[in-house]
């Protein structure tokens, strides 16, 4: 009785042994060469989403310009042709005020001239100011550096370095 529970014994290590060695294969076949291009990957593949999360929002945005130059159009016409009307009630005029406001569009708005805050002596002893990585991106913009060098100079996606310039040039 005990010689068949220790063959049965063998018999199950034997089996288990080579499961394991079955599983360590397959996880190497997984596994990549080098973990710097699994991460060079991963990295490319955010910042590609990145873009194409501010494209979309870029489009969106145009969408929702025209959509109010649409309404800022429509009350003015109505206002034409229904100026029998002498006192509006304050709700409706609110509301056609609220519609005629200007929207700053994209190209109404110039950060040409725009530098980062200059910090005085006295200040820097008593309050210790960082600046942003905006303000960052856009001094060594300024001074002719790329999306890609800025990225690497300052640790920062070259997305997320496109995304800033295209906000604030």
């Amino acid at each position: 009785m005990t010689t068949l529970l220790v063959t049965i014994s063998l018999l199950l290590h034997a089996f288990t042994f080579l499961w394991i060695i079955t599983l360590m294969k397959r996880q190497q076949h997984v596994q990549p060469l080098s973990t710097k291009e699994n991460e060079d990957k991963l990295k490319s593949e955010i910042e590609d989403l990145l873009v194409s999360y501010t494209v979309e929002m870029k489009e969106e945005n145009e969408r929702l310009v025209k959509q109010l130059k649409q309404l800022k159009a429509t009350p003015e016409k109505k206002s034409q042709g229904t100026s029998s009307e002498e006192n509006p009630s304050p709700k409706q005029s609110l509301k056609e005020s609220e519609r005629v406001k200007q929207v700053p569009t994209r190209e109404s708005i110039t950060y040409d001239d725009y530098s980062p805050p200059l910090i005085e002596e006295d200040q820097m002893e008593s309050d210790m100011y960082e600046q942003s990585d905006t303000a960052k991106v856009l001094a060594l913009a300024k001074q002719g550096l790329h999306a890609e060098e800025i990225a690497k100079k300052l640790s920062l996606g070259k997305g997320e370095v496109e995304l800033m310039l295209k906000f604030y040039r």
